[in-house]
């Protein structure tokens, strides 16, 4: 950025970088649009430096936390590898100090018996001890060195310094990485801890050059007994322990930065405040919150609606009404859910490749020619806006994507193709906004078909579900994150998917497999254009009391699968002995804390304002607020109003079959959807080879609208043998085959092979759509 922009012969450097993205960034942007359209152009380029800047500074902690990581990671293997060259040689010594214990107790029962002996006088007791102590000494005396060895090693003290000399061996590494970040990264001091704020501002002043006038106020006490040698500070220790507080606090949210879109305070993400007392009822009204304004009202109705739960579903079990549910001998609950028999669930699957294999250039071009969805792939330049790209080209630009063929190896294994204008389109028309635009097309004639409706359990509630599906990266990225479980000592992210009862997947998104997925989800239901989900499940790992409260906010039941259910804890407004007395087995662990709800209440507004305007995404919200301390009062709130809803969930999960049945039908869906990923991204081993987050979610929004496309395409296909039935007893069978079945099948799409993109003469349409659309289940 030594030059990143020149406008009227201004040089836009670092400093002025900084300067103008400071000045732009508390300018009132209502004021500045009455200003000259020359003016307004120099505003627009100063949002973009501010963009570039922000991207910069959260670029630069990601280097300074993945450093720091990485450094603790060497520390901890050096320190297990001594452990483990040192093992053999522990090992003896402790059975030298076994034996020598074992003799030391034999020697002292014998001692014991002869003094305790009545028939023996004094000075037989003398000379008998005697005995045993030179018998004693013959045993062998015992390795002092070694037991001295092994008692230092065993000492927590030793073991400290062993882990922070090898600290100390690693700083100089850590430092040519982290020691420019320190001094560019600019901090918020509104919200900063004092003293790793102290260490920091010495730190700037002196150029990293300590000395003993260094502050240590941020070290722990552990840390504070090693920091000196020869009265001395260790400056390479002392550097690398304020490195790793400085990401330890930057992760917490306890140091946070002026400039960034990741790293800033969490009330710098919501709504002004001010503007929210100011106007508070009319955001409530917009964001279809004002049913929530008066807080003791609502949760007056939510004690009311638990309190009934409860005693509806302890009635239910003590009638002895439910059967699958079980209590063992510690009050644990157990649950039973029996699996959905489906007769034919390989029918379409059968079905779809009886007439052989459709090549996927060809599926891709029958529904283009319905949806047009490659007419949402515009052109960035507003000079070039009139020039459209051929569709084989886009075509081409979306399977090498997709597929994870990459656009060079594309080109050399198709014919027709020029390589210099696929990556030349791809490059200028494939941004994460027009794939999602074409994806949005091709879902909504999904959900135009009755023949995808007929797969909804009942038709005024839809129910989808999400999961996150793991992918490795083999190129460096910043993005991506170790996770031995699913890379072994590679690195890699999460791609997390929605999906819906019609079979559609409507929303997905690419993050950190070091990110837990829970924070993903209210995205995707807020991203979802097309139409509101009325109920949501994921497995445990996309649950949280938090989302519990933000899905209520939102509209949508949240209904998360949990591997032992017994284990939740479940919460009511009345005490656990209101329902004892009633001699009921299903019981609150304890009772809600309305108070610290109701004096939080108004900032829960204002955080769910927040999300439901779109000021700040969700995820970016939930993620910010789980690395503060927990004893944040918002973060509690949240938390504690989870629990009324997740209760509720739960009593409803215990009582209701169906429920349960339709929770485990939707997230098998889910995870076919992941296999279904795992075909269609099928090359390079099924690994990303783009380091940047925007290109690796640009390769899973195009992997998504193939499958999308291939969806599609099932149901055509499927609708039209319908319509071609005229028997009416066969056409009913096809309807009930077809819906115990999925249509997320790509057994009969060629995926791989030469791929053909010479244009040919137009043929008649492989499906009569207006037909189709006139179908009814």
């Amino acid at each position: 950025m030594a030059h990143l922009a020149t406008f009227d012969g201004l040089i836009l450097n670092d400093q002025a970088t900084e300067y103008y993205a400071t000045w732009f960034y508390k300018a009132d942007y209502q004021q500045l649009t009455q200003f000259p359209n020359r003016v307004k152009t120099y505003l627009h380029l100063l949002a973009f430096i501010k963009h570039q800047y922000y991207k910069r500074q959260d670029t630069l902690v990601d280097i300074l936390l993945k450093s720091v990581t990485s450094s603790k990671h060497i520390a901890n293997s050096k320190l297990a590898e001594m452990d483990q060259s040192t093992k053999k040689e522990r090992n003896e010594t402790l059975q030298i100090l076994n034996t020598s214990h074992k003799s030391a107790w034999s020697f002292a029962k014998s001692v014991i018996a002869i003094v305790n002996s009545i028939n023996a006088t004094p000075n037989e007791k003398y000379y008998k001890i005697e005995e045993l102590v030179n018998e004693f000494e013959c045993i062998g005396k015992v390795d002092e060195k070694k037991l001295l060895e092994l008692d230092n090693y065993l000492s927590k003290e030793s073991r400290n310094q062993t882990y922070f000399n090898i600290l100390e061996s690693l700083s100089n590494k850590l430092q040519r990485r982290v020691s420019g970040i320190i001094k560019t990264l600019d901090f918020d001091r509104s919200t900063i801890s004092k003293p790793i704020f102290e260490a920091i501002d010495y730190f700037k002043e002196v150029d990293g050059d300590i000395n003993n006038s260094a502050p240590l106020n941020f070290l722990s006490h552990a840390e504070e007994k090693v920091i000196y040698r020869d009265e001395k500070i260790i400056v390479p220790l002392y550097k690398c322990l304020l490195f790793f507080h400085i990401a330890k606090a930057i992760k917490s949210g306890e140091l946070n930065l002026v400039y960034s879109y990741r790293f800033r305070a969490i009330q710098d993400y919501l709504i002004d405040k001010k503007y929210w007392d100011t106007n508070k009822d009319q955001i409530l009204a917009e964001t279809g919150l004002d049913k929530f304004a008066d807080g003791v009202s609502y949760l007056n109705q939510l004690k009311i609606i638990l309190d009934e739960k409860y005693n509806e579903v302890n009635k239910r079990y003590i009638d002895g009404e439910n059967t699958y549910l079980k209590f063992d001998s510690v009050g644990k609950a157990n649950i039973r859910t029996p699996s959905i028999e489906l007769e034919n669930k390989e029918f379409i699957s059968t079905t779809l490749s009886n007439n052989g294999y459709i090549p996927i250039l060809n599926l891709l071009k029958d529904i283009n020619n319905i949806t047009e969805f490659t007419e949402c792939f515009k052109h960035f330049s507003n000079k070039n806006v009139k020039m459209k790209p051929p569709e084989e080209i886009l075509l081409a630009g979306l399977i090498g994507k997709g597929c994870n063929i990459g656009l060079h190896k594309l080109a050399s294994i198709s014919t027709g193709l020029s390589e210099h204008v696929l990556h030349n389109t791809v490059n200028w028309c494939f941004d994460l906004k027009n794939i999602q635009e074409a994806n949005y097309r091709v879902v909504d004639t999904i959900y135009s078909l009755d023949l995808a409706n007929n797969y909804v359990y009942k038709p005024s509630i839809i129910h989808s579900s999400s999961d996150g599906r793991k992918v490795n990266v083999s190129v460096d990225s910043l993005h991506a994150n170790y996770s031995f479980k699913y890379f072994g000592r590679d690195k890699g992210v999460t791609m997390y998917t929605f999906v819906d009862e019609r079979q559609a997947l409507f929303y997905s998104t690419v993050f950190s497999s070091s990110d837990r997925e829970a924070a993903y989800v209210i995205d995707g239901l807020m991203q979802n254009d097309i139409q509101e989900n009325r109920i949501h499940s994921t497995d445990t790992h996309g649950f949280t009391e938090q989302i519990f409260s933000a899905t209520h906010f939102i509209d949508v039941d949240f209904a998360p699968r949990f591997k032992q259910i017994g284990t939740q804890r479940i919460y009511s407004f009345s005490a656990k002995r209101t329902y004892q007395k009633k001699g009921y087995p299903i019981l609150p662990s304890r009772t809600i804390d309305h108070k610290l709800i109701l004096k939080n209440w108004d900032d829960i507004l204002r955080f769910m304002a927040t999300i439901k305007s779109n000021h700040t995404s969700a995820s970016q919200l939930f993620k910010r607020l789980s690395s503060y301390a927990q004893t944040n009062p918002l973060y509690k709130a949240l938390k504690e109003f989870g629990r009324i809803i997740k209760s509720k969930f739960i009593l409803t999960y215990y009582d209701d079959l169906v429920l349960r049945q339709q929770i485990q039908k939707q997230l098998n869906r889910v995870e076919l959807t992941n296999k279904f990923a795992h075909a269609v991204f099928f090359d390079n081993d099924q690994a990303f080879r783009e380091g940047t987050k925007e290109e690796q979610e640009i390769g899973t929004a195009c992997q998504v609208l193939l499958q999308n496309t291939i969806v599609l395409w099932n149901y055509l296909y499927l609708s039209d043998i319908i319509l071609k039935t005229k028997d009416s007893e066969q056409r009913t069978f096809l309807i009930e085959a077809i819906g115990q079945g999925s249509v997320i099948t790509w057994r009969h799409v060629n995926l791989l092979g030469e791929y053909d993109f010479t244009r040919k003469p137009e043929n008649d349409p492989k499906f009569d759509f207006k037909k189709i659309k006139s179908l009814k289940i």
